[in-house]
């Protein structure tokens, strides 16, 4: 088993992350990999793959999660259309993907049981312990009008979400995950107003005025809050949960039922299970896409949850 350790360089206690790993992995056959902007983690992936490394941890939030599937399914993929097809998932199950939780958020673990602690992703990498875990695929345009294919493991959203990750990325960086997902959200809501989607696949269609539209492989979201609470990341459908005209008063009153993980009683909020799902605005606005806390690019968007594609240490 060789372990590629891929860090992201911008985390906080940077160093005193490195140095909990040396101590943490020694004895084992790995090497660092340490990302410098946005997007290396895509091409670090490659240069291990290249080395054939076969066990992947990932160190970072939620984004660094996403760059890092990204770029180990892309290794692999065997035609340029991108679509499903086109990805040799066979050699991608062979790759063990873990992550040690030391961004800024860090929601996905919370869905298969994970604690944040070294200690127990060393024990799962020595046992082999690991689950097969479903991942998205996400077909839009990006900022450039080009079509592109996105995959995440976690959350896709629309609406006030996008918005949310422009303020965090302003904040200063001082500021602890927690307090910086809360003013972001605070602020987006008091000032975001709200698009109107269309929502469609084959037996179900959605229209209407939405505050946020979230597209759910895993349970949480915007560091910690349970936004999901049906979602299995292991049964190869999507929790689609439609946030629609609800105000600033009425989504604080909700706020501590999403904090545990409790559905919300209310007549503008629903819950849907779907494989797929088309979104498209139905206004001349612009709507970005945040996927697992990054901004990817901005709706029409097409979404198709594979089953059990990503073997996940825990």
């Amino acid at each position: 088993m060789k372990i590629a350790i891929l860090i992201n360089g911008s985390i906080r206690k940077f160093q005193n992350t490195v140095d909990e790993i040396k101590l943490s992995f020694d004895g084992l056959d790995y090497h660092i990999f340490i990302s410098e902007y946005a997007g290396h983690f895509m091409q670090l992936c490659s240069q291990a793959l290249d080395a054939e490394f076969n066990c992947f941890v990932l160190v970072g939030g939620d984004g660094s999660l996403n760059e890092g599937i990204n770029g180990i399914i892309k290794y692999y993929q065997v035609n340029e259309s991108e679509s499903i097809a086109d990805f040799d998932w066979l050699a991608i199950s062979k790759i063990r993907v873990g992550v040690f939780a030391a961004g800024s958020g860090n929601d996905f673990i919370k869905s298969v049981n994970l604690d944040e602690s070294l200690s127990t992703l060393v024990t799962n990498i020595k046992n082999q312990s690991s689950q097969m875990v479903d991942v998205g695929w996400m077909s839009c345009l990006d900022f450039n009008d080009q079509y592109t294919v996105n995959f995440f493991i976690n959350v896709t959203d629309v609406g006030m979400g996008g918005e949310v990750v422009r303020r965090k990325s302003k904040m200063p960086q001082f500021l602890s995950g927690k307090l910086t997902y809360f003013l972001a959200i605070t602020t987006t809501i008091a000032l975001y107003k709200k698009c109107q989607l269309k929502a469609y696949n084959d037996t179900f269609q959605w229209q209407g005025k939405v505050l946020n539209m979230v597209v759910a492989n895993a349970k949480y979201f915007g560091n910690s809050l349970g936004i999901a609470p049906d979602a299995d990341v292991t049964d190869g459908q999507f929790s689609l949960v439609i946030v629609g005209d609800v105000s600033l008063f009425q989504y604080f009153k909700k706020l501590p039922l999403l904090k545990k993980c409790v559905k919300i009683n209310h007549p503008e909020v629903s819950y849907h299970r779907v494989n797929e799902i088309n979104i498209v605005p139905t206004d001349k606005r612009t709507i970005t896409i945040d996927m697992d806390g990054e901004l990817i690019g901005k709706a029409p968007m097409s979404l198709k949850c594979l089953q059990q594609k990503i073997n996940f240490i825990c």
